[in-house]
């Protein structure tokens, strides 16, 4: 669901160095050249990369007309293909029997079978059509919190990566112990946080007891 549209469900950071000076004017090259690129078969079966959140078929968003007040929003793209493994050894051996086939019944050899599963799948992925997802970063470049509506561990990490890559700064998840101490820091409570231990619950039936 859209940042800007009822309840969601997001991630939250923290920039650890926020960026000085007009980085926008900077963001707008590196956001194109990590922006989503089409899946190509032949190099990796999945494709991970900015757009823009208001037209996820752009994949070229101008930086300057993605911020709103002190929000710079931004969307992800990630396409994924595949193939069912049923489908792909009745493909090789079918191209498996034309080989043999064509050779006059002749052996095939270890490494000819290896390249034609691998061109019999490559086929395959070819004529896949991508399942796409998408997600969105609102960054409070006032702040400097930044949200992210994908959940997944290993989705957060990727945007993550693409993140540093693209503002050459690197985020710090914000999870309930963090933002515990960052609250407890600018209270002047950090010594018995830190000093604190977790509390131990009983269930009330043997409170009871």
């Amino acid at each position: 669901m859209p940042l800007s549209v009822g309840t969601i469900s997001c991630r939250t950071f923290y920039l650890a160095q926020p960026p000085v000076g007009d980085f926008l004017a900077q963001a707008q090259g590196d956001v194109r050249k990590h922006s989503f690129k089409p899946v190509q078969p032949d190099r990796s079966v999945r494709s991970l990369g900015w757009v823009d959140p208001s037209d996820v078929l752009d994949n070229a968003p101008l930086v300057e007309r993605l911020v709103y007040e002190d929000f710079l929003l931004l969307g992800l793209r990630l396409d994924r293909v595949a193939i069912n493994g049923r489908l792909l050894k009745a493909h090789f051996r079918h191209a498996m029997q034309k080989m043999s086939a064509e050779r006059n019944k002749r052996p095939i050899g270890r490494e000819e079978k290896a390249a034609l599963l691998e061109k019999t799948r490559l086929d395959l992925l070819a004529r896949q059509t991508p399942t796409s997802a998408f997600y969105e970063m609102a960054w409070n470049m006032r702040t400097h919190h930044v949200y992210f509506t994908g959940t997944g561990n290993t989705l957060a990490n990727e945007f993550q990566d693409l993140f540093q890559e693209t503002f050459h700064t690197g985020l710090t998840p914000l999870e309930p112990f963090l933002r515990a101490q960052v609250k407890a820091e600018k209270e002047g409570l950090l010594e018995p946080f830190l000093k604190a231990e977790p509390a131990r619950f009983r269930s009330i039936e043997r409170m009871k007891d």
